[in-house]
């Protein structure tokens, strides 16, 4: 009985998410056809080269670049063939040398603990405190979560990263910014490509995709299949994705561009071990009474989503229209204190921005601007976990997260080299919890707040230099509401950041530093006497940090040249410090849960045919804490491998990649706790071990 009224009511939301989604369609199909009704009026066709067609909703990397170059903060364009360069399954191989974001996978796997100046430090599964989009569609559920399987780098042409207040342009108001996976279209990925990778663990990866262009219309798929034993035990992951997007050139004006994804993602969850244990044996999984194995820990979801964005231009203006639909049913067996966690969710987006690149009193000046409107409905039971089988329900609950998010930036020519930036968001909350079943209460909260930004850069013939002070805001996720009785407020902060990028002879670089004053930060805390809060609002805490990238050809050559070989030296730093701010328990303790440094490199040598080979390495110089009373630690480690390959536009490339060669035993990332307490390397239950040596190796055929 309970299972039908869970479906009917299931069918009844889907309904009613898919009749908005096709009336916002046919809203956004008719503003389209009044553009192209007024462009038709125009005596002047040109018709450009195919092979130099560019989307109008999927910009290319050099267009994010020149994009990005105006913000004056931390931003990377992350181009598809550097992570190709080896195996791309995880984050950690997306974002390895990315300054400022730290990418740790949590068993080998897409599951990662991923932050961006600290922001979801207490988040050690899933994702909070980025905003993740799509060509500008943003993909985070309605509540602020993400999955990190809902994307696939293989089907990206490039990856933006605007770190922290930087991400206003994108309508994000997060500590730690936005992650703007740009698609392969028909135009930027003509023709076909096979894509096979395999190595240790029974690691196996296949991918199939094409792109086709055919007048105004053009059209891309990729359909992935991923499989692993895993280094650990119970750590099988296997899983398939869907990545489809058609694009129509409405006309010289206008365009207008369909996603459609499917995800089908299974895994088991190793669990986390104690430190003696990831010494013993990092290979086992969490045998204990109540850990992972004999509960049979997993989290299986099946994702569909549908996305349009049509861009239409007038002049010096751009409109775009995006609306998006995401259904996701979870099904998560973890332990028997929580139970199965069964999750059917509905989320409907609809927004609107607008550019201008009008000049200003003579001078150069760019507006963009933007509202966004987002509800997400979820269906969240719980049923007894019975050594890995459901039993009875023990909780339901629907829940409602509504969104209305506004934004908009100004950047005007100063004269001399100098551009102002000044911008805010403005953002509507409301998380709604209706208990139908179980013994938890019902509320309804609201939240609301004006974030606003001003920054100035200073732009030299080959580098920038910049500054900023910014505020951002997080209204909780329903994991960090914290119930009726104790409600947690949002998480607020005040940044301010100075950095710089540009190149000379030889080198590039960029680095920022940043410190952050944080009120109200999502923490897992005890009282003063020692009694277990969950997670709630810390009182003051800051972050501080620094993020720098650089890179050398140690053979001399200037970026403007092309020489036959290059030495590439390649590094990024990551550094942050995390601390309480005269807390009543902590004092000024640092705050738990990720290491101080990260650094990140490769020595490559470069053929102007394609060719590569070079080592590469991971180095965590010093411990980092697992717990808020900073009584447990983490190890330091470093880790070396090697990669040989050759990557070509098209015909056959190829790599092999080694792993961890010295068989470090590491932690790879940690759970986070208030106080590990006595004995902590014995009885707390926070590690989650990084793999052991491996060797991965992959071709791809693209034609």
């Amino acid at each position: 009985m309970s299972l039908h009224l869970h479906l009917k009511k299931s069918n009844l939301s889907f309904m009613k998410y898919t009749q908005s989604f096709l009336l916002i369609c046919s809203l956004t199909g008719s503003v389209t056809a009044q553009t192209n009704q007024t462009n038709q009026m125009d005596p002047l066709v040109v018709e450009g080269n195919r092979d130099k067609a560019v989307s109008k909703t999927s910009p290319t990397a050099e267009e994010s670049r020149k994009e990005l170059k105006k913000t004056p903060g931390g931003t990377e364009v992350i181009a598809a063939d550097r992570y190709l360069r080896g195996r791309s399954s995880t984050m950690a191989d997306t974002f390895a040398l990315s300054p400022g974001v730290v990418a740790q996978p949590r068993f080998g796997s897409d599951e990662a603990r991923i932050s961006i100046r600290g922001s979801g430090l207490q988040r050690t599964f899933h994702g909070r405190g980025i905003r993740i989009l799509q060509d500008g569609v943003p993909l985070n559920q309605a509540d602020g979560g993400f999955d990190m399987q809902a994307i696939d780098p293989l089907a990206t042409d490039h990856i933006n990263v605007l770190r922290g207040s930087n991400a206003l342009s994108l309508g994000s108001s997060t500590l730690g910014g936005a992650i703007d996976y740009i698609s392969a279209t028909g135009l930027s990925a003509p023709g076909g490509s096979l894509r096979l990778e395999f190595g240790s663990f029974d690691y196996l990866r296949a991918r199939v995709a094409a792109g086709f262009s055919e007048g105004n219309l053009d059209g891309y798929f990729s359909l992935s299949e991923a499989y692993q034993k895993g280094f650990r035990d119970h750590a099988e992951q296997n899983n398939q994705r869907l990545f489809t997007n058609f694009g129509w050139k409405i006309s010289a004006n206008a365009e207008t561009r369909v996603y459609l994804t499917a995800i089908n993602s299974e895994s088991e969850l190793p669990g986390n071990l104690t430190k003696d244990e990831l010494r013993a044996d990092p290979a086992q999984a969490d045998t204990s009474t109540f850990g992972s194995l004999p509960y049979d820990n997993r989290r299986d979801f099946q994702l569909y989503r549908i996305a349009d964005k049509t861009t239409f231009q007038n002049g010096d203006h751009t409109y775009e229209i995006i609306a998006a639909f995401t259904y996701k049913d979870l099904d998560h067996p973890i332990t028997p204190f929580v139970g199965v966690i069964d999750q059917l969710s509905k989320d409907a987006l609809l927004g609107f921005t607008f550019t201008s690149e009008s000049p200003l009193l003579g001078r150069e000046n760019r507006v963009r601007a933007g509202v966004f409107f987002t509800e997400g409905e979820t269906d969240a039971a719980t049923f007894k976990n019975e050594f890995g089988k459901r039993g009875d329900l023990t909780s339901d609950a629907d829940q409602t997260a509504t969104n209305i998010e506004g934004f908009i930036e100004n950047q005007l020519a100063l004269g001399n080299g100098f551009t102002g930036v000044i911008g805010a968001t403005a953002s509507y909350n409301r998380r709604e919890n209706e208990v139908l079943a179980g013994t938890a209460q019902s509320y309804t909260r609201d939240y609301e707040d004006i974030s606003p930004k001003v920054g100035l850069r200073w732009d030299a013939k080959n580098f920038q230099v910049y500054t900023n002070l910014s505020s951002s805001y997080e209204p909780p996720s329903f994991s960090e509401t914290n119930g009726a009785l104790t409600p947690n407020e949002a998480q607020t902060a005040n940044t301010i950041e100075l950095g710089t990028r540009g190149s000379y002879a030889n080198m590039r670089w960029d680095a920022s530093v940043y410190a952050s004053e944080l009120k109200g930060e999502y923490l897992s805390l005890i009282s003063s006497a020692g009694t277990p809060l969950g997670t709630t609002n810390a009182d003051k805490t800051t972050h501080e940090g620094i993020e720098i990238f650089g890179e050398a050809d140690l053979l001399g050559a200037s970026w403007d040249a092309d020489p036959d070989h290059r030495l590439m030296a390649r590094a990024a730093w990551t550094y942050g410090r995390f601390k309480f701010d005269g807390d009543e328990t902590f004092g000024d303790n640092t705050i738990a849960g990720l290491p101080p440094h990260l650094v990140r490199g490769e020595l490559i040598w470069e053929h102007r045919d394609g060719y590569y080979a070079g080592p590469t390495f991971e180095w965590v110089p010093q411990d980092s804490y697992v717990d808020h009373a900073n009584t447990l630690k983490a190890d330091s480690y470093g880790l070396l491998g090697f990669k040989v390959g050759r990557r070509l536009e098209k015909g056959i490339s190829w790599f092999i990649e080694a792993k961890n060669l010295t068989d470090e035993t590491y932690a790879a990332t940690t759970g986070v706790t208030a106080n590990a307490g006595a004995d902590a390397d014995a009885t707390s239950r926070n590690f989650l071990p990084g793999d052991g040596r491996s060797v991965f190796a992959g071709i791809e055929w693209k034609w």
